[in-house]
């Protein structure tokens, strides 16, 4: 079975995450898949060669280089038709798609988390986009906390690791040099490049206060996964992106959330909303179990 995950997300390495949580499901399931990214270019790409996962980055192409006329031509559709997935899983982007989905012969899943009411529903210049949910074989809600304006099947968020996959706490602290009785904090930041630093204005007094402070970030090496050294930190300050909250929600991390602008989802309800829920099940163990379904 070939497996392709598709994201134009250009913020952050969330997208990216997202793709990594999927393959590591799969590799814990036992299946025998062929599972690739595809992913529009950015700075986050070496992450999943750390994971061990194809991926093929992309340029970012606008509404006209995939729209009706033009979209046979586009990297886009050329790297999903020289792919030859048998499932084709979306992430967000749906608009991408838009002038050829119901072309494609493969299977087709749709994963939303929270966004934006005017998400699905797009007026360009020279054409309206409307998303349509039968295009797809199963169109998946993947938080809690939001509503999408047609039928979707709900599974909890996305995670990189399960819970007994990461190093117990006395491990963890010894590969970092941390000491056992330290006040630790993890403090890893991977949106926008700017914005660890503007976060750090409002939490550099914990070191004042005694706090030993890690700093990360995956830009350039930092912790990756960083769930996977979650066990030497009391504290976490993090973004309130999609995979940062919501694997400090379902590691049940101590954590301060810091939310940033995003053109389509709103950082500071995710916060609101899902704040006191803590995930039952790793989702992306569900959406394996359901692809097998297909």
């Amino acid at each position: 079975m070939r497996i392709l995950f598709y994201s134009g997300g250009l913020a952050g390495s969330g997208h990216i995450v997202l793709g990594l949580a999927v393959a590591a499901a799969l590799r814990r399931a036992g299946l025998a898949a062929e599972f690739s990214i595809l992913t529009a270019s950015n700075e986050f790409a070496h992450l999943a060669e750390l994971e061990e996962v194809a991926l093929r980055p992309i340029p970012a192409e606008d509404a006209a280089a995939l729209g009706p006329e033009r979209y046979q031509s586009s990297a886009l559709y050329q790297a999903i038709v020289a792919t030859a997935p048998d499932i084709l899983l979306l992430d967000m982007h749906w608009f991408a798609l838009d002038a050829f989905i119901n072309r494609l012969p493969c299977r087709k899943v749709a994963l939303f988390r929270q966004v934006a009411a005017g998400f699905f529903a797009l007026d360009l210049p020279d054409r309206p986009l409307r998303f349509r949910p039968l295009d797809y074989d199963l169109v998946l809600a993947t938080e809690p906390g939001f509503s999408l304006p047609f039928e979707a099947r709900r599974i909890e968020p996305l995670i990189i690791r399960n819970r007994d996959e990461i190093l117990p706490p006395v491990a963890a602290r010894f590969e970092l040099g941390l000491a056992a009785d330290a006040q630790t904090c993890l403090f890893p930041f991977n949106g926008h490049a700017w914005e660890g630093d503007e976060a750090w204005k409002s939490f550099s007094y914990l070191e004042d206060e005694g706090w030993t402070v890690y700093r990360s970030a995956n830009r350039q090496g930092g912790l990756f996964p960083a769930v996977h050294w979650f066990n030497a930190f009391d504290l976490l300050v993090c973004g309130a992106g999609y995979s940062a909250f919501w694997e400090a929600r379902y590691f049940d991390k101590q954590a301060f959330f810091v939310p940033f602008a995003r053109r389509f989802e709103d950082q500071a309800a995710r916060i609101a909303t899902g704040g006191d829920y803590q995930p039952t099940a790793n989702g992306a163990d569900q959406l394996v179990e359901l692809l097998l379904a297909l």
